[in-house]
């Protein structure tokens, strides 16, 4: 997700002129670290994704090399 749709999900509108998030109250501070933990959940599964399709990849070209002698 993008930081725009973040935003239009968890309804958070950041200071135009200060060009940061309002964190005056408890209720946007919590909704900030939400979206923080989804970027890091986000991280962490497109790494482990990355990780099992070389896996994939590796397991493939074994089976084009052993096919072909």
């Amino acid at each position: 997700m993008t930081e725009v749709e973040l935003n239009a999900l968890f309804n958070i509108t950041p200071e135009r002129e200060k060009n940061v998030y309002a964190t005056n109250s408890l209720k946007n501070v919590e909704e900030i670290r939400r979206i923080v933990r989804i970027f890091n959940i986000a991280d962490k599964q497109r790494q482990e994704t990355s990780k099992s399709i070389s896996a994939r990849s590796l397991v493939a070209f074994k089976a084009i090399l052993t096919s072909n002698n």
